[in-house]
């Protein structure tokens, strides 16, 4: 791709979307599903934007943030970075799962008690990291959903986003919060 990158009678904004239908969509291919921690999406960060500063010829020694080289190759689209473009494909399967019915397996794999915790920090896992994502919808005005307390069960944060999910414009609605504040 680097023979594309260099050509000038090529706008930037072609080579933005390039980009995303080409590199992004590899790098983040069943992203979803990965068990994500902060370092990981930094990692995929930083690669995102080396990608984008070699497509925009901008080289580090010119002092720009990373929002406005992503603003100068994608244009005046929004479009969002790395860690905001996960947890909307995050946000989307876990309404997928909370909509299928309790017999399917992902749904199964869901709600399944995790084990025994060892000694020491715990590892992340999906559940951890979307319990995490999602904590934004626990303070709805001066109540609290239950499931995010530290005494409320395991899944109980999951059935409430579950009941949520039913109603698709509803849980749009949440899912579009949860991006907006992050």
């Amino acid at each position: 791709m680097g023979h594309l990158w260099r050509l000038r009678d090529v706008s930037l904004a072609v080579k933005g979307r390039i980009h995303n239908e080409s590199v992004r969509a590899v790098l983040l291919y069943a992203c979803e599903t990965w068990p994500l921690r902060v370092e990981d999406v930094k990692r995929l960060s930083v690669f995102d934007h080396r990608c984008l500063r070699r497509i925009g010829d901008i080289q580090w020694q010119h002092h720009v943030s990373n929002a406005e080289v992503r603003h100068r190759v994608f244009g005046h689209r929004d479009d969002n970075s790395i860690g905001v473009t996960i947890l909307k494909h995050r946000l989307r399967w876990l309404g997928h799962v909370l909509r299928m019915s309790s017999q399917r397996i992902p749904r199964r794999a869901l709600f399944a008690d995790s084990g025994k915790k060892r000694r020491g920090g715990q590892c992340m896992t999906w559940c951890r990291g979307m319990k995490e994502s999602c904590k934004g919808l626990a303070c709805v005005g001066p109540s609290r959903l239950p499931g995010w307390g530290l005494r409320d069960g395991a899944t109980q944060w999951l059935e409430t986003l579950s009941d949520m999910a039913q109603n698709r414009s509803q849980w749009r609605s949440c899912c579009n919060l949860l991006l907006l504040s992050s």
